[in-house]
């Protein structure tokens, strides 16, 4: 009996300790996050494109020093475009698209696109919750890449073939900075993880075809903005602690 509540005290204390560990502890956190991010877009990118949507998913780190490291990527979508001269070479004097057998039809034209960036940043707790949590900073270098996508059902239109869609996506990428400010949330109990902020992303970017259908070379260098709320929700990965006791 002895022994046993031996062992129950020890459990307990140690369950209190684990308890507050988080609260109280500075703690090295893996994390995977998925976000999204409602975005505006400057520059030669808001030219060509409007509202866009942009789904993150990152992999990182916040160090036992608060230090922030992440690898993140982004999928950047949406369907308003500005550039509406885009097929300008194929339409009729009354604005329609000819297929092959004589018939208008409707060509889809979407955004997409990538980022790719290392960030690196710090975590200052605020708030109260617990030492691993408040307003993290971070700055970033990567790559941005863009496309229209053109979508011809069924082929019908010859020059929209997916052979020829290399002629008119106006592909575009280069060099992307971010930067980013927002709070992370880290709950005592670990089940409620979140993160919320600005983001800012300036891209430097140049047309990466050869020859555009209507437009000619494309090789133009660009200066692209984007800025937004991220919201994300955070998967901490967490050490587990063994729970054996060995008593003599």
């Amino acid at each position: 009996m002895k022994k046993f509540y031996l062992i129950f005290s020890l459990l307990i204390i140690f369950g209190a300790l684990k308890a507050q560990n988080l609260r109280d502890t500075i703690i090295s956190i893996p994390n995977i996050n998925l976000s999204y991010s409602p975005q505006i877009p400057g520059g030669d990118y808001g030219k060509r494109f409007g509202f866009t949507n942009n789904i993150g998913l990152s992999f990182g780190i916040k160090t036992a020093k608060n230090w922030t490291i992440d690898l993140e990527g982004g999928f950047l979508f949406g369907n308003k475009l500005k550039e509406d001269s885009l097929l300008d070479f194929l339409q009729t004097d009354e604005g329609y698209i000819i297929d092959q057998y004589g018939e208008a039809v409707n060509v889809l034209l979407y955004q997409r696109g990538f980022t790719e960036t290392l960030m690196i940043g710090k975590l200052f707790p605020f708030g109260g919750v617990n030492l691993n949590s408040g307003i993290v900073a971070k700055l970033g270098v990567g790559f941005m890449h863009h496309k229209i996508r053109v979508e011809n059902q069924d082929d019908k239109v010859p020059a929209l073939t997916k052979s020829n869609l290399v002629y008119v996506d106006r592909l575009t990428m280069g060099l992307a900075l971010k930067q980013y400010i927002g709070y992370h949330y880290f709950s005592n109990r670990k089940l409620i993880n979140f993160n919320i902020g600005l983001e800012f992303t300036e891209a430097f970017t140049q047309g990466m075809r050869d020859y555009q259908f209507g437009y000619g070379p494309y090789r133009e260098n660009r200066k692209e903005f984007l800025v937004g709320i991220r919201a994300g929700w955070i998967f901490p990965i967490y050490r587990k602690t063994p729970e054996e006791f060995y008593i003599d």
